[in-house]
């Protein structure tokens, strides 16, 4: 099939990938009907039924997507598992390689990624342009580890020759979220197949087409049939008939603290290794010393990139109060300068929400809020004018008098809603900060570098920024402390999380271990 287009959606909705300018993107909001994609052909659930999915702009339908069950789901890992050997055994260069020629594919096609990435998931198109003129750094850096990775040699006693392997855990599943569902698919696809893995991916139901995309892009990368695989449906069928697989090894899985529990009580009854990145609560500490302008910024950034639909938005926002009332009132000047608009608007600033479903969460929780005693400073409404009626928009919200008992400050909201913390009394504040079941980020903004680092080291937390918000690199590991999660995506961490240590020991002396000087016998064996 000729590079940029697409086998899989009715003709009439073709579209041939990167072909798209900014100023005419919007001109095309259908996708048509979609096929999964299990060893290398395209096809329909096994079922036959489809459901379809939705445009959080505008809450309008803009295609179909099968709706896969257990026997697809069967049939995928099957395909994984048959792949497994003649892709372990590729060398590891020629994976590489196969990963810098995605990366290559991404890079021409960023356009086409960026409308599907823009249409299922809310992100405005420039961001999700933004998005995907990054993404191919996590292809090249997979690409780069997949030969540099290699076991040990072990110094032990006595004429032996003692080393460890690591090989890949086997078929590894993929069961990606709804806010970045390309991104997410590549961080734990790319280190998974660089370390010769096969793949069964599992997209969320509210955003399925970034994983048929990128499925797409391994059939023009040349990918072997069954290496990847993408069979899309709901969780409760697809995504646990995927985690309960028998012959799944590895499981990846991003997304609530509820179902990641369902995910490693799924793995656990097959010894599957598990990689939960969870929820997220995170605390965004201002100090009284903290570079203003920056720290507003910054708080913007942190709850409010995405509509707030981001694993590490700084949704807790603990203010020293010697500078409580001026940094309250800049933030809410810079949010009231805020563009909330169509997702092929080129000034929005604030796409919507991903789904109905997720607009009333939100909703529900500025009424607890309310309920409880916390203050709307701003914000605090659906947005139905200016044609955004029929999408699920929110206003950017800030609540203050916000205890950190509160429901508002103790559970993720998953939206642009901020709960505001005072503080005065440095032993308390990181008392509060750490007390929440979760521990995923956390932002600290100080000039003093001893009271910053001192401060770091004190949070219950997988990560921390100082005098800065998060971006999210290949290099550097990601993941979660507590109810966030365990092991880490990304950097050098990532390895273990799709490789096993096999232990080899050679004896070199030219005669079995026994007692020394005396001939080999069974019963002076070490053990």
């Amino acid at each position: 099939m000729a590079t940029g287009e697409t086998t899989h959606r009715s003709t009439d909705a073709t579209v041939p990938a990167g072909s798209l300018q900014a100023e005419d993107v919007s001109k095309d909001r259908h996708v048509g009907d979609m096929s999964i994609y299990i060893n290398g052909e395209w096809g329909p659930a096994s079922s036959g039924e489809t459901f379809e999915t939705v445009d959080p702009s505008t809450g309008k339908v803009i295609g179909t997507v099968p709706r896969g069950t257990a026997e697809d789901i069967d049939r995928a890992v099957k395909a994984a598992k048959g792949a497994l050997p003649a892709w372990r055994d590729t060398p590891a260069f020629a994976r590489g390689m196969m990963l810098r020629q995605l990366s290559t594919l991404l890079a021409e096609q960023k356009e086409e990624f960026a409308r599907i990435e823009a249409l299922d998931s809310g992100h405005y198109y420039a961001k999700a342009l933004q998005l995907m003129e990054a993404t191919p750094l996590w292809f090249d850096y997979h690409a780069g580890l997949a030969d540099k990775v290699g076991g040990r040699t072990i110094n032990v006693p006595g004429g032996q020759l003692d080393f460890t392997l690591l090989e890949p855990l086997g078929v590894t599943a993929h069961i990606i979220p709804w806010n970045y569902p390309f991104l997410i698919t590549v961080r734990s696809a790319a280190p998974a197949l660089a370390m010769g893995n096969t793949v069964v991916i599992k997209p969320a139901e509210e955003t399925p087409l970034s994983a048929l995309k990128f499925a797409e892009l391994c059939e023009q990368a040349g990918f072997p049939p069954g290496v990847v695989n993408v069979v899309t449906g709901y969780g409760a069928e697809a995504g646990a008939a995927l985690a309960s697989h028998e012959l799944v090894d590895g499981i990846t899985f991003t997304g609530s603290v509820s179902t990641g529990k369902l995910v490693a009580k799924m793995a656990a009854d097959h010894i599957a290794q598990i990689n939960l990145e969870l929820g997220g609560k995170s605390p965004q500490i201002i100090f009284p010393d903290a570079r203003f302008e920056d720290a507003v910024e910054a708080t913007m950034q942190g709850i409010f990139s995405h509509a707030g639909q981001v694993c590490v938005a700084g949704s807790r926002l603990f203010l020293h109060r010697d500078i409580y009332d001026k940094f309250l009132d800049a933030l809410v000047e810079r949010i009231k300068s805020v563009k909330v608009g169509d997702i092929f608007d080129e000034d929005t600033q604030m796409g919507p929400l991903v789904s109905q479903e997720q607009l009333e969460r939100v909703l529900n929780y500025i009424d607890v809020g309310k309920q409880e005693g916390a203050e709307v400073l701003i914000g605090g409404n659906r947005i139905e004018e200016n044609g955004l009626g029929d999408g699920y928009y929110v206003e950017p919200t800030v609540f203050t008098n916000v205890d950190n008992n509160m429901r508002i400050a103790q559970e993720e909201i998953f939206g642009p809603v901020l709960s505001v913390i005072a503080w005065d009394d440095e032993e308390e504040m990181i008392r509060q900060a750490n007390d929440s079941a979760f521990g995923l980020f956390a932002g600290i903004w100080t000039q003093d570098i001893d009271k910053a680092l001192r401060t770091a080291r004190r949070l219950e937390s997988g990560g921390v920024i100082i005098n800065d918000w998060y971006g999210e690199v290949p290099q550097a590991p990601h993941g979660g402390n507590k109810q966030s999660g365990v092991n880490r995506e990304e950097g050098l961490e990532t390895i273990q999380s799709y490789t096993q240590v096999k232990h080899v020991t050679i004896n070199l002396d030219g005669q079995l271990t026994g007692a020394p000087g005396l001939p080999a016998n069974w019963a002076d064996a070490p053990l």
